[in-house]
Parts: structure tokens; C-alpha cells; sequence
């Protein structure tokens, strides 16, 4: 039989609790949310795991999109009807979307200090910028203050203010059609080494650009890969016909092969140099030729590739069959098949003379089709680094 407690007991433990309470409240009134941890952070989650444009949002919810993007941006206040609307959509209580919003104004009112500031700002560009590696190739200088490292931020997007919702808005939507792989913060990456891209470009000048040429110059792609100094000599043909072309070494965490877009009239050709082997020079350059001759338009202004990413889609298997044909991967492999079984270098030799053929492409192609060991993609593969002229290579 339990033992009923006397009411100074009763007062006791009242009083314990609620003393705990309170001090529960003043721990959570002490703690301040980061500044990414706004409603409007949650709810671009919330768009990017259903792949959601702001638009989008914006016919669900039944509010314009100049209305949609305040929210986003945390600068519009979650009101109560607004509360039940994300409610609904996003399968959470109306009481989520409130507590987020309150507890950011709460965060909101607190006088930061110094440090403060300096850390929420640069945790925001870190967050989305590899500033360590721009750093180490040279694409921003060294600063002394969070207020610095803005500037240079600012300078490289040419902008007027600190807004990556921008990339969010103008960039994501053409790499998650690409892939499935990219996400609001690898892409924030990607781009950032697009716009070092565009950058360079600008201060290209090549003839005006010759759809013809470029298509004539695509057929006999092959023999250049055979001449003595070819791929110079392949790249001058390209700015004759009024391609751009250089090297831009990839960024971390963004993988990138290669890539293919227009700066005012002219296409753009890079190459990241990834992985220095003659055969995947060739082969990207090949991949992005195609991409310029067949998709690129007003509604996919730039491709960034990744060659080694097993999601494609039909614009990249069309690229990959168009760069396969003109490196003759079928003749090559229809060539070769009686000796896979006891393939020697002079049998590859032979096939490289047969169809005017740099052997390293053969080699990687084999290696490619796991008919041989990857090791032998050594064989007459020398860095292409070496041999491409300094003057199409950017510094980093």
C-alpha cells in the first residue's frame, strides 16, 4: 500500500520541479540557434528532398514568389496561418514552424559580439565556398578578417550582397537534372569552379565561332591523336573555329572531368585535368565537342561532367556514344577481341596503326570495358599536363 504523501511534502516537490523548470527555461533562453537553423533553411530541405523550385512552393502554398523567397531567406516571419500551410504540405504541426521562427527573431535580438559575427560569417561562406583550396590555388588572397574574405567573396560572384540563395535559384536546378548526386552544398562547389571558369573565359579571345568548322574538325578529331604534338595543335584548330579552350584544375569535393558552356557567342571547352592520362583528355574533350554541337541552349546554358558518375541521363549517353565514335571505341574493340585472351602490346600497336589511333586510347578503352587490368593504363599514357602548352593551363 503506497504511503500518501503530507501536503508540506507535496509543497517540497512542487517547488524542486519547478525550480527545474525555470532553470530548464533559462538554459534555453541562453542558447541561441545559428543563423542556418531559420525556418527557411528547414523548409529548403524540405524543397530539395522533393526537388522543388521555389516556384514550385509558391503554387503550393498559394503565395507569390517574391512572398515565398522572404520566408526563405528568414525575412518574413512565420505567421500562424502561414504555420498550418507548411503544416500540411511538409507533414509536421503548425507548433514546428512557429518554434523555429521564434526561437531565430530570439536569436535575432541578441547583440552578437565581434567574434561572433566573424564566425557566423565565415562559417556561411566556408559553408559554401572551398575557401581553403581557392586559397591554396591562388583564386582568393590571404585575409585578415571576416570582413576581408566578404570583400573577395562579393568581388568573385559580382555582387552586392551575400545571398548564395542565388546559386540555389540560378544553377542548382541544371545540375539536379544532371544527377541526383548533387545537393544544395557539392553544387555550391561545382559552381564556384563554374564561375572561376567563366571568369577566365572572358579574358579569352578566339575567332568568331564556326559551327561548320567545329563540326568538320570533330570528324578527323581521331588524327590529331596520333600527330606529333596533335593536342596543341587540336586546340589551336578549336580557337580557329572559335572554341575556347584551357585547363582549370578542379575544385575538392567537386569530382569534375571537364565541362562545356557559351560566354557570349563562343563556346567554352575545360578540361580539369583529373586524371592526366592522353586518353581521357581526349575523351572528355570529345564528350564536351558533343555537347556544344547537340545541347547546349537557352534552357541548359552550361554542363559540368563528372565521367566517372554512373547516373546518366540521355544527353550524357549521347555525349559518351558521339566521343566513343569519333575515338573509334567499336572498330577498336571488334579489332581486338580474337586476342583478348593473350593481348600483347604489339597486337595493340597494330590496331593504333590500322585506324590512326593514339594506343592510349585503346588501352584505356580495354581498361574501361574490364577486358584488362586497370594497371596497364599506364602503358603510352603520359601526363597530359606535360604536353599540353603552358599558355592553355590556368595556375592552381
Amino acid at each position: 500500500m503506497m504511503k500518501r504523501l503530507s501536503a508540506t511534502s507535496l509543497l517540497l516537490i512542487f517547488q524542486i520541479i519547478t525550480l527545474k523548470k525555470s532553470n530548464i527555461m533559462e538554459q534555453a533562453v541562453k542558447l541561441r540557434p545559428a543563423r542556418k537553423f531559420g525556418p527557411g533553411y528547414f523548409i529548403k530541405e524540405q524543397m530539395e528532398y522533393r526537388n522543388w523550385t521555389q516556384e514550385d512552393l509558391s503554387e503550393v502554398i498559394g503565395m507569390t514568389p517574391k512572398h515565398v523567397n522572404k520566408i526563405l531567406q528568414d525575412k518574413q516571419p512565420i505567421t500562424l496561418d502561414t504555420a498550418k500551410i507548411l503544416a500540411e504540405v511538409f507533414e509536421t504541426s503548425p507548433q514546428y514552424w512557429l518554434n523555429l521562427d521564434a526561437n531565430y527573431r530570439l536569436w535575432l535580438s541578441h547583440k552578437r559580439s565581434e567574434k561572433e559575427i566573424e564566425a557566423d560569417l565565415k562559417g556561411l561562406i566556408y559553408e559554401r565556398m572551398p575557401i581553403k583550396d581557392m586559397l591554396l590555388k591562388g583564386w582568393l588572397k590571404p585575409f585578415g578578417s571576416a570582413k576581408e574574405l566578404k570583400r573577395q567573396v562579393l568581388q568573385y560572384w559580382n555582387w552586392k550582397e551575400l545571398d548564395f540563395s542565388i546559386l540555389d535559384k540560378e544553377y542548382l536546378p541544371y545540375l539536379a537534372r544532371k544527377s541526383e548526386a548533387y545537393n544544395q552544398f557539392n553544387a555550391s562547389y561545382a559552381i564556384t569552379w563554374y564561375r572561376k571558369a567563366t571568369i577566365e573565359a572572358a579574358k579569352i579571345k578566339v575567332s568568331t565561332y564556326n559551327k561548320k568548322k567545329l563540326e568538320k574538325l570533330y570528324e578527323n578529331l581521331y588524327s590529331y591523336t596520333v600527330m606529333d604534338n596533335g593536342i596543341n595543335i587540336f586546340i589551336e584548330e578549336l580557337a580557329k573555329a572559335g572554341v575556347m579552350f584551357f585547363v582549370l584544375p578542379h575544385l575538392q569535393k567537386t569530382y569534375l572531368d571537364g565541362a562545356a558552356f557559351f560566354l557570349n557567342k563562343n563556346p567554352v571547352i575545360v578540361y580539369t585535368g583529373r586524371y592526366k592520362r592522353i586518353d581521357n583528355f581526349w575523351f572528355t574533350v570529345a564528350h564536351e565537342i558533343a555537347h556544344v554541337l547537340l545541347h547546349l541552349n537557352k534552357d541548359l546554358t552550361f554542363v559540368l561532367d563528372n565521367l566517372r558518375n554512373s547516373e546518366l541521363n540521355s544527353i550524357e549517353e549521347e555525349a559518351n556514344y558521339l566521343a566513343a565514335n569519333k575515338l573509334k571505341h567499336k572498330e577498336i574493340l571488334t579489332y581486338l577481341n580474337p586476342y583478348l585472351g593473350y593481348l600483347t602490346t604489339s597486337k595493340v600497336e597494330e590496331c593504333a596503326a590500322t585506324y590512326n589511333i593514339h594506343p592510349a586510347i585503346i588501352i584505356g578503352k580495354l581498361a574501361h570495358e574490364k577486358t584488362i587490368s586497370y594497371a596497364n593504363q599506364s602503358l603510352y599514357n603520359d601526363n597530359v599536363l606535360n604536353i599540353i602548352n603552358m599558355k592553355y593551363q590556368l595556375n592552381g
